[in-house]
């Protein structure tokens, strides 16, 4: 019997319907909201972070749907639902962004800062989604003369080429490494489910001693009997102890050692480092832990 927990790399064929399901609803409806929002927030910084959070937005609803329900245990097909969910949340928001460029009316603000008020048609928007060809014609001549400015200066030619493919490479990369983290959690054959997972609160720094793997891989727990709780785990060096159980009396354990330091402006920041992974643990093992 393996230490560690390694998945079987099998699939529900139901994670195709979620997905598909995932791509018709969720994706367009994050691709609206996103697009919105970027046209409407005009601060550069701020839509990075919008950006971020689309790609991750993405990557969520097809771990959700797809890879839980679906019960998906192979990172292969993880990764790319997670690449064709993001990339097609890319395209749709560009179509959407064409259409608010389209039928943008009249502007407000100053010199150094203001919005164009538009709305969005939802034929046309479907119209351009179906003609990728239109599309990024339409793209090709935004990006020659520009709709947006900075610092009283309007963004066009290749710089603005540059921020869109950082754009896309943002939302592809985040949106495709979420969902494989789901696909790699413990899952039971046996009766189809996935584990459950609990997090136990906050135990002392573990010690050279505390980390040795061997005896934790043999069940061995003598050393962690030194575990106690503690009672700020937001500024203090501390361990955390994941357990994963199921029906069967099946576990495993992952152990993170946190290291606490402060930054240069006073705030308190964690260097994390693994002791062991989805080590298979006994039911005394997994008691002992429990009842700290």
């Amino acid at each position: 019997m393996e230490a560690y927990y390694q998945p079987s790399n099998k699939f529900s064929p139901l994670s195709f319907v979620y997905f598909i399901i995932a791509c018709i609803i969720a994706v367009p409806i994050l691709a609206l909201i996103y697009s919105y929002a970027i046209w409407y927030i005009p601060f550069p910084y701020i839509n990075f972070f919008i950006t971020l959070g689309f790609g991750f937005a993405i990557g969520w609803v097809v771990q959700k749907l797809a890879i839980d329900l679906g019960k998906v245990r192979n990172s292969t097909l993880a990764f790319a639902f997670g690449f064709l969910g993001a990339l097609l949340g890319l395209y749709l928001s560009w179509a959407v962004w064409i259409d608010l460029v389209i039928n943008a009316g009249e502007s407000y603000g100053t010199d150094r800062i203001g919005i164009s008020v538009s709305n969005v048609k939802f034929f046309q928007v479907l119209e351009l989604a179906m003609q990728p060809g239109i599309l990024f014609e339409l793209m090709g001549e935004i990006m020659d003369v520009g709709v947006w400015g900075f610092r009283s200066s309007t963004v066009s030619g290749w710089f603005l080429g540059a921020i869109w493919i950082i754009e896309a490479l943002i939302v592809l990369v985040v949106g495709t490494i979420v969902p494989p983290g789901k696909s790699g959690e413990p899952f039971c054959e046996l009766n189809q489910k996935w584990f459950d997972e609990q997090q136990l609160p906050a135990f002392n720094f573990l010690d050279s001693q505390m980390q040795a793997v061997q005896p934790l891989e043999n069940n061995d727990f003598e050393a962690l009997k030194g575990l106690s709780k503690i009672a700020d785990p937001l500024t203090q060096d501390h361990s955390v102890f994941t357990l994963y159980a199921n029906d069967t009396n099946e576990n495993y354990l992952s152990i993170m050692n946190k290291k606490a330091s402060l930054n240069d402006k006073g705030e308190t920041e964690f260097e994390d480092s693994d002791v062991v992974t989805l080590l298979r643990i006994n039911e005394e093992f997994s008691n002992f832990l429990e009842t700290i």
